[in-house]
């Protein structure tokens, strides 16, 4: 997963500069959408399970349909499809004799596009997406296993852009898909999650960019981006979490809880200020982050406050698309609570401040003039961790949110009363 938000970033920076503003280019440059997936594994290897007798026994496991909610744009004029799919739950094709269950998590990905995708057309593309997988099987004492891993899927498929639809339709291959599965706290045997998934997706595209093709926008833009005043912005938006490193803590005292569990998904709500003369930001962002693992009578709970004050720097513009680069420094408020078979055995609290490193970038109608804009943030937290019984419990994640709405209220109000 690093490595290819490495090669993203490495070509988000690189791009060339617009210095000429081509406002035609500018409001054709990306189209939203929202819609629904299906997402469709209708074989799967057969697991193992632990009999009353203790011993290792295969049982039948069905295929399934797992519904999600698509976010997303075409971007670069039709050439890219960047955008999430959060998946719900899977609908089994039959029942099991054993309790199980699939999650594909909230999918990120991207489509490409050999020849663009433009309004009455059918053209097919080369995708690839990662989602933390889970699985979860229950056994005899109704006592819970669940594993998570990050799996990476590369897709061929076929999209079809109507007058207000886009459908979607992939063949993908899941790239490792083994891993090891504990049916006790000491019992392991091998499973798999679905080697292939197929894909129907159907959205509806709404257009946020070519309604700021007007004169009023024109103006705003000249009259706010050649000053550093009116830069005061409020934002919010989802936002999760990718863990990226392993807890000696887990692997080592407790190998059969889930050392990957992702946090549950999270708001990031942020007040700033954007110098925008210098196109400069420094931002306060507040996140609540909940971490839960739970396996065979133990659960385990992290919350984490965090509060960051950030500052980054717009690089470049590429027709709207205007990545940034920066650091912050948060206050992290941790607690860590452990109850094994219903007696609580840990109740820990730490504070602390991390250094972070943030990227990501906007989506700008105009130059710097918008009153409000869509930006993606990503942040890294190379250090953040626990130390707890001569072990590290990491928290070492890539926080990323993926759509966050800005408002700029003081530009709102003199967009409203500026006279053309």
């Amino acid at each position: 997963m690093s490595k290819w938000f490495t090669s993203i970033m490495i070509l988000i920076f690189s791009a060339p500069t617009t210095k000429a503003q081509d406002w035609e280019m500018r409001h054709g440059f990306a189209k939203s959408y929202f819609g629904i997936s299906n997402f469709i594994s209708p074989n799967i290897t057969n697991p193992n399970f632990l009999n009353s007798d203790g011993s290792l026994q295969q049982f039948e496991r069905s295929g399934f349909l797992s519904p999600a909610i698509n976010i997303g744009a075409t971007h670069f004029w039709g050439f890219a499809d960047f955008y999430i799919s959060i998946s719900t739950v899977d609908l089994k094709f039959g029942s099991d004799d054993v309790s199980n269950g699939y999650s594909l998590g909230t999918f990120t990905g991207l489509r490409l596009y050999p020849i663009s995708i433009q309004k009455n057309s059918i053209r097919p593309y080369l995708g690839f997406k990662f989602s933390p997988f889970s699985y979860k099987q229950t056994n005899e004492l109704d006592q819970d296993f669940k594993h998570t891993s990050v799996k990476s899927t590369f897709d061929f498929g076929v999209g079809i852009q109507l007058e207000d639809f886009y459908f979607t339709m992939e063949y993908g291959k899941v790239v490792n898909p083994s891993f090891d599965t504990f049916l006790s706290r000491t019992v392991v045997s091998t499973d798999q999650f679905p080697s292939r998934l197929f894909q129907i997706g159907i959205n509806y595209t709404i257009e946020t960019t070519k309604i700021a093709d007007a004169e009023i926008n024109k103006a705003s833009n000249k009259l706010f981006s050649s000053s550093n005043k009116k830069g005061f912005f409020i934002a919010a938006g989802p936002s999760s979490a990718f863990p990226t490193t392993t807890s000696s803590y887990i692997t080592e005292l407790y190998p059969f809880l889930d050392d990957r569990s992702f946090p549950a998904i999270f708001p990031d709500v942020a007040l700033g200020y954007h110098f925008t003369k210098t196109d400069l930001i420094t931002a306060l962002s507040y996140r609540p982050i909940k971490q839960n693992r739970i396996s065979y009578g133990f659960e385990q709970e992290i919350n984490r406050t965090s509060l960051i004050l950030e500052a980054y720097k717009f690089l470049m513009d590429y027709n709207g698309f205007v990545p940034y680069l920066g650091v912050g420094v948060s206050y992290e408020n941790i607690s860590l609570s452990e109850i094994d078979n219903e007696i609580e055995i840990t109740q820990l609290r730490e504070t602390k401040l991390s250094a972070a490193f943030v990227f990501g970038w906007d989506i700008r109608p105009s130059v710097k003039g918008d009153w409000w804009i869509l930006r993606t943030n990503l942040r890294y937290y190379p250090f953040l961790k626990i130390n707890y019984q001569d072990k590290n419990l990491s928290l070492q994640h890539l926080e990323f949110n993926f759509i966050q709405f800005v408002l700029y209220p003081e530009r709102l109000k003199s967009a409203r009363n500026l006279k053309l």
